[in-house]
């Protein structure tokens, strides 16, 4: 799948009426799934989902791919994570790190998601088709390691953008398993450069780093 330029969610009817009152509906329910975890919690999944998609936005604006398509993105991956609503709360906040088996368990949340869509919605769209390839796919890795093994180069652009920006914003919220270590932006994008260097898209990893990197030397 190529940019998503070829309609716009702001004024294709369908996406208006049908596609915004469900993915804000979806944000409210992930909101309240939040609302049931432990008070204390760092890792909250509707500001998450938010985080993202504003992040993904200014990643597309910074690549020159015009309004249309940042917006088209930024609504796409707002319901990302709506497959969490249908896991046990329980399984989310421990102080351990996770162990495979219940990464495994987590990131089902992937396929959960796309069934809630293909449910709740029959018709065809570009839309719907960008939404769930995102959706499906924002665990996958350049180099196959990722939660289906998607190899990299079955990977469309959407994910490989969508799959960095959710990595960068999971290694940046402080959890009890990190002990300290360094979650600023740059110490972050480092990480994802060297250490996890073979997970992500060279050149869409470091138009990502030069928007995130922008922002952060204005309020350094």
């Amino acid at each position: 799948m190529a940019w998503p330029d070829q309609f716009s969610f702001e004024k294709d009817k369908i996406c208006q009426k049908i596609f915004k009152p469900f993915i804000l509906s979806q944000l409210h329910k992930l909101k309240h799934l939040d609302e049931q975890r432990p008070p204390d919690i760092t890792y909250i999944f509707h500001e998450h989902a938010l985080r993202v998609a504003v992040d993904v936005r200014k990643t597309c604006l910074h690549l020159g791919l015009g309004k249309r398509t940042a917006e088209n993105m930024y609504w796409a991956l707002l319901p990302h994570d709506i497959g969490k609503i249908k896991l046990p709360v329980e399984i989310w906040d421990f102080e351990e790190k996770p162990d495979e088996r219940l990464k495994e368990l987590r990131r089902s949340h992937t396929d959960l998601g796309v069934d809630v869509v293909m449910k709740e919605i029959k018709f065809d769209h570009l839309f719907k088709d960008l939404m769930l390839d995102i959706m499906k796919n924002h665990h996958e890795q350049m180099d196959g390691q990722g939660y289906h093994h998607v190899p990299g180069d079955q990977l469309s652009l959407p994910v490989r953008l969508a799959a960095i920006v959710e990595a960068f914003d999971g290694w940046s919220i402080p959890r009890p398993h990190f002990g300290d270590r360094d979650i600023s932006i740059p110490a972050v994008l480092k990480r994802m450069e060297t250490e996890k260097a073979g997970m992500f898209d060279p050149a869409l990893f470091k138009a990502f780093a030069e928007m995130k990197l922008s922002g952060y030397n204005k309020t350094a």
